[in-house]
């Protein structure tokens, strides 16, 4: 089981980003992990920012410098006055999201980005951030659209959604929601193959007893996986749909995050990266943690 002994935060100072920071903090607070606020001066931008056009680059660079240091430290005051852990900052230069999924591939901590990001910022490269993370991260991630969240002083993780597929990363998925000591629920999507009428009646199948027998398979493939991981207060749900918007639907329900594994069974059924998690991340207003191992 991975042990996770740092929370890391993408920063770039946009709309709501206090309360994907306070979402952090209380990850950290639940793994007793510190946290890491990580800010990038990208080149060029930043420095015209803080009045570096027809200044010096030094000069530029460090202005942008020290913005950033007061706009962290503003920040940590407010985490503090809720959440008594410890933070500390990360400043580096060059572009932002190679530069995060870098040092946190090499601290193989646990990455937070924001998700539906509006900041005028990093407008140019917001569309990519879900897909590259993904992508390229080696770690855990989770993605948090600050605008969907309560007041910082407000943020809990008590209500837990895990999508199963009895993958190994699903199953990772459910351990690693095991661990918030939060309410979970457990949820298997049947998505089985359409037929027409005209072939179920050459191989004479009744699609209702079909469906039934899938739901009775993978309710008690979910009780095992459930049991076998010592999850016995966990909820467990089967349903027939589209997994994307099934997913999306149950988490509706007052859910504090999502968890899923980065990638499903095969890709044949395609519930891999670019499928069915993807699409969840990307229209989900609960936060959803994206998990490789644990």
């Amino acid at each position: 089981m991975s042990e996770i002994k740092e929370v890391i935060v993408y920063i770039d100072f946009g709309e709501c980003e206090l309360k994907v920071v306070a979402y952090a903090a209380r990850l950290a607070q639940i793994f007793n992990a510190e946290l890491t606020l990580m800010h990038t001066l990208h080149t060029g931008y930043d420095y015209f920012e803080v009045g570096g056009y027809g200044k010096s680059i030094e000069v530029a660079y460090e202005r942008a410098l020290l913005k950033a240091r007061r706009l962290i430290d503003e920040y940590i005051s407010e985490i503090n006055k809720v959440f008594p852990i410890n933070i500390r900052k990360k400043l580096a230069s060059g572009h932002p999201i190679d530069e995060f999924i870098n040092f946190v591939n090499a601290r193989n901590g646990l990455a937070v980005l924001p998700n539906h990001v509006k900041s005028r910022k990093i407008r140019f490269i917001s569309p990519k951030i879900v897909h590259k993370a993904i992508r390229k991260l080696h770690t855990n991630m989770v993605f948090v659209d600050g605008e969907f969240l309560p007041r910082i002083d407000r943020i809990h993780i008590e209500k837990v959604l895990v999508p199963v597929d009895f993958s190994e990363y699903s199953k990772a998925a459910l351990k690693f929601a095991l661990q918030l000591g939060a309410k979970v629920h457990a949820i298997t999507v049947i998505h089985p193959p359409r037929f027409s009428p005209d072939l179920l009646d050459e191989v004479e199948l009744d699609y209702n007893e079909f469906i039934s027998a899938l739901e009775y398979e993978a309710r008690k493939k979910l009780g095992d996986l459930v049991k076998e991981l010592g999850g016995e207060d966990v909820e467990t749900e089967v349903v027939e749909g589209e997994p994307p918007q099934k997913i999306l639907e149950a988490s509706r329900e007052k859910f504090d995050l999502i968890v899923m594994g980065i990638k499903g069974r095969s890709k044949s059924e395609k519930l891999i990266v670019g499928g069915v998690t993807e699409q969840v991340v990307e229209f989900s207003e609960v936060p959803v943690a994206v998990i490789r191992s644990f």
